[in-house]
């Protein structure tokens, strides 16, 4: 049981902050194509599920990076903050192991 709750407390945060980058990137594509103001769904969509994360993004973020960096910005702090996660979790013991593998 300790294993299974292991496994979830590794990958259930990893896998959201994952989704959380490659949304960052898709809507940093689609900011290429797409103007601030567009009113096409895709593009709304990702500004309604982003916006939150640039928001807290731009307290940690200088006020000198113009604001459409930010978003590469975003992408790189969550970075950091998987790779420290994935530290935490190794220090604590908790890292899943993979059983049953033939050595």
């Amino acid at each position: 049981m300790a294993q299974e709750a292991g496994f979830w407390l590794f990958h259930l945060p990893n896998i959201l902050l994952a989704a959380m980058i490659y949304t960052l990137i898709g809507r940093y594509i689609l900011s290429l194509f797409f103007p601030p103001d567009s009113d096409k769904v895709i593009w709304t969509v990702f500004r309604q599920v982003t916006d939150p994360i640039l928001d807290a993004v731009r307290v940690i973020t200088p006020a000198i990076v113009p604001a459409p960096l930010v978003n590469i910005f975003a992408v790189v702090w969550l970075l950091l903050a998987r790779i420290a996660f994935y530290f935490l979790i190794r220090s604590l013991g908790l890292l899943p192991t993979v059983t049953g593998v033939a050595s």
